[in-house]
């Protein structure tokens, strides 16, 4: 579960203002095309840059995220040096931000990580930004990845240990994916 939900119209800026407390100086925005090509990740990744935050946008999630969608978008968070990590969807960029943090610190390969707290170090500092209600991802400790090669994903459940967990995850009703709320971001 994260530490804890910021919920309501506002809830974006007191997120943001929240990652300058913590220090963040850029974060890796995990996502998906269609919200990219929507225009409501710039509306997100706007918001940061205005405050001081860089922000890299890594949009290749797939539904139900695979191994080489984390070890992609954890390319990028190295060759960036981001130091946080900002999901913004639903359950599957959600899923992928949580792999990519908690091998951006603890090394390996996602398959390192099946079973019950595996890693040895805290994630990346991880905020959820919801767009969709249903699947309540960023109030679990583990993702579903699947795995490419075979197609299976029920084995690659992640149990993500209890120092794996988001900073704090944002329900604002301005993010959420509806074409009429883009005029009040």
């Amino acid at each position: 579960m994260p530490r804890q939900s910021l919920l309501g119209f506002g809830c974006l800026n007191q997120g943001i203002e929240r990652l300058k407390a913590l220090n963040c100086k850029k974060v890796l925005v995990v996502t998906d095309a269609v919200l990219n090509k929507t225009g409501l990740v710039s509306s997100v990744t706007d918001r940061f840059i205005a405050r001081g935050i860089e922000a890299v946008i890594y949009d290749g999630t797939l539904p139900n995220p695979t191994t080489a969608n984390v070890n992609e978008g954890l390319a990028m968070l190295n060759s960036h040096q981001c130091d946080t990590v900002v999901s913004l969807g639903g359950g599957s960029p959600h899923d992928c931000a949580k792999a990519i943090a908690l091998l951006a610190t603890n090394g390996g390969e996602i398959e390192d990580y099946q079973g019950v707290d595996k890693s040895t170090s805290p994630c990346l500092p991880l905020v959820a930004i919801n767009t969709t209600a249903g699947t309540a991802s960023e109030m679990t400790r583990f993702c579903i990845i699947t795995n490419e090669q075979t197609h299976i994903k029920a084995v690659w459940v992640m149990f993500m240990p209890w120092h794996t967990s988001w900073e704090f995850a944002m329900a604002c009703p301005t993010a959420y994916a509806m074409p009429f709320c883009f005029p009040m971001l």
